[in-house]
């Protein structure tokens, strides 16, 4: 790939972020979220750059194992159920002192780009199953979606010889299935998950703008998988992983990612994008 391509792709991610975070605020705004909201939201943008030039600069450089990483992601589910915050029977929430984040937007990123990476180590895939049925106690059935999205994304573009990673895939997409017909019992916030719709009736011009923003997060992620062969199923599968996410709130009573409020999809798209659109080095990651 030409050096070029993949400064039109970030430039290209650096305006779609800027109008982004301009847009998600005045949307905010006027779905009546708190001046706090506001603050916070503006706050986790500049935090989600940082994140993004960090990872995009050091993460291919460290010799990460994958099976352990996608542990650790796996490991993080298990004590949000554990000692997460509860609302209504769901525990998808860290407390982080006055802080609450939403630990699949945090985690399901790594735990994508592992499984993508990951086929020539036999271990990566059954935790990903793993993750995949915590997903489902957590009551969260747009993250459930989103992650079988991105397993089925990374088996199809690089057709393992394994059958694990396929069952792991069609598992995955029944537990999804599952969290679906599982009725959500928590009440939608008007800036958070009925941000597009109340946007909407309020001024259509603006809603129109935001739908259209938050269809577009996965474009960066479609754009690396066209101009880098070598990362095509990684980028694919956080594209993936973005749809799911977005059918969330456009299909169910889950948050609009970036657009509404909240600082950890927005941490999350800047974790994703880090990883996306990283420095090459000479040699990846190993699987194991």
């Amino acid at each position: 790939m030409k050096a070029s391509d993949l400064g039109a792709i970030r430039l290209f991610t650096a305006g779609l972020a800027a109008v982004s975070v301009a847009v998600s605020l005045a949307a905010i705004g006027l779905a009546g979220g708190p001046r706090n909201a506001l603050i916070v939201q503006g706050l986790s943008a500049v935090l989600a750059l940082g994140l993004a030039l960090l990872v995009g600069r050091f993460w291919r450089r460290a010799r990460w194992r994958l099976w352990v990483l996608m542990a650790a992601c796996a490991l993080a589910v298990v004590l949000t159920l554990m000692n997460g915050v509860s609302l209504e029977g769901a525990k998808r929430w860290l407390a982080l002192g006055p802080v609450q984040l939403h630990t699949a937007s945090m985690v399901l990123p790594f735990a994508a780009w592992a499984f993508a990476k990951g086929f020539d180590d036999r271990r990566v895939a059954p935790i990903a199953g793993l993750v995949a049925l915590l997903l489902l106690y957590q009551h969260d059935a747009a993250s459930s979606l989103a992650f079988a999205l991105a397993l089925a994304a990374a088996t199809l573009v690089e057709r393992p010889r394994q059958l694990t990673p396929w069952a792991c895939a069609v598992i995955g997409g029944l537990l999804a299935y599952a969290a679906w017909v599982e009725p959500d019992t928590l009440p939608a916030v008007p800036y958070v998950e009925g941000l597009l719709a109340h946007t909407m009736k309020a001024n259509p011009a603006l809603g129109l703008v935001t739908g259209v923003l938050m269809i577009s997060l996965p474009a960066p992620f479609l754009a690396v998988a066209q101009a880098r062969p070598e990362r095509r199923a990684e980028a694919l599968a956080l594209a993936a992983l973005w749809t799911g996410w977005i059918a969330g709130n456009l299909f169910g009573n889950y948050p609009a990612p970036v657009l509404g409020y909240g600082a950890a999809p927005i941490l999350a798209w800047g974790l994703s994008l880090g990883l996306a659109l990283g420095d090459s080095v000479n040699q990846d990651p190993p699987a194991s």
